[in-house]
């Protein structure tokens, strides 16, 4: 008798066990990220106006709609040079986000900040913390700037200006 009794506690503490389990799972939200990396990677980039990008970096990790591009050169087709630690692209809106050491550089400027953000399809890079440009001689500090490449036209907040003649 005591062996039916424990046989049958023992089934059905296995059906509520099962049942349980069975509930967490369909509860449990797992998500499932595609990841994939490359290294010494080379990407073209094209804006509304027809301007080309080429976007160097030295691993690409994509996940979802995410890139992620490390130790990142951007070369633009009138001739600027941009350089960050890592750029995020998101493809969905055609922008990228540059952090770490981020430096723009053309024939008349020199920009220097620590974030900044990319639209290829305006040709304007845009940030909202420290910056440092300059141009010729001439030194500018400020917080927060917009970069429109094509034509060249930079807008700096918050200016201390060094000039030298």
């Amino acid at each position: 008798m005591k062996f039916l009794f424990l046989h049958a506690a023992f089934v059905l503490l296995s059906v509520v066990s099962l049942a349980y389990i069975e509930k967490l799972s369909r509860e449990a939200k797992v998500f499932i990220r595609e990841k994939s990396i490359a290294q010494e990677v080379s990407i073209k980039v094209f804006g509304e106006g027809g301007e080309e990008w080429k976007v160097e970096g030295r691993e690409l990790v994509s996940l979802g709609k995410e890139i992620h591009l490390l130790g990142v050169l951007l070369r633009s087709a009138s001739g600027y040079v941009v350089k960050a630690d890592s750029i995020t692209f998101f493809r969905n809106k055609n922008k990228g986000e540059l952090k770490g050491g981020v430096e723009i550089r053309g024939e008349a400027l020199f920009v220097k900040t620590d974030r900044a953000f990319i639209d290829f399809n305006r040709n304007l890079l845009y940030g909202d913390g420290k910056v440092m440009v300059w141009r010729g001689r001439n030194f500018v500090e400020g917080k927060g700037f917009k970069a429109y490449l094509n034509p060249l036209r930079v807008i700096i907040g918050r200016v201390k200006t060094k000039h030298e003649v």
